[in-house]
């Protein structure tokens, strides 16, 4: 069922380019996941399996640790930021009707809007 959520969190930058490959290679086998032949790569198989626990921003080919919290439900917002002295984190905090995007959607959204 369709219904709107609102989520507020984080997102950790885990690894970069190639190595975003190795790194879900091996979250996977440690959560004791195989390799399903239905996904061409290990990125695609983490983020479709956890998808609210990690999340691939194609643009900058980054994976990322998501932590959050769900929130009560008002009107739509879709809003990233930086956050920490390096930017390795990026906080975020989405708010929309689960019928007409998803999570990832609305995230990589969230981070095309980032400057």
């Amino acid at each position: 069922m369709s219904e709107t959520v609102h989520y507020k969190g984080v997102a950790t930058l885990i690894s970069r380019e190639e190595q975003a490959e190795i790194d879900a290679k091996i979250i996977l086998a440690e959560k004791g996941d195989n390799k399903d032949d239905y996904y061409s790569t290990w990125v695609e198989q983490l983020c479709d399996h956890y998808y609210k626990d990690y999340f691939y921003h194609p643009n900058t080919k980054s994976l990322y640790e998501i932590s959050y919290t769900e929130h009560d439900l008002d009107e739509e917002i879709i809003h990233a930021k930086y956050v920490g002295f390096d930017n390795s984190q990026i906080g975020f905090e989405l708010r929309y009707y689960n019928g007409g995007a998803g999570f990832n959607e609305c995230l990589e959204e969230a981070f095309n809007k980032l400057k």
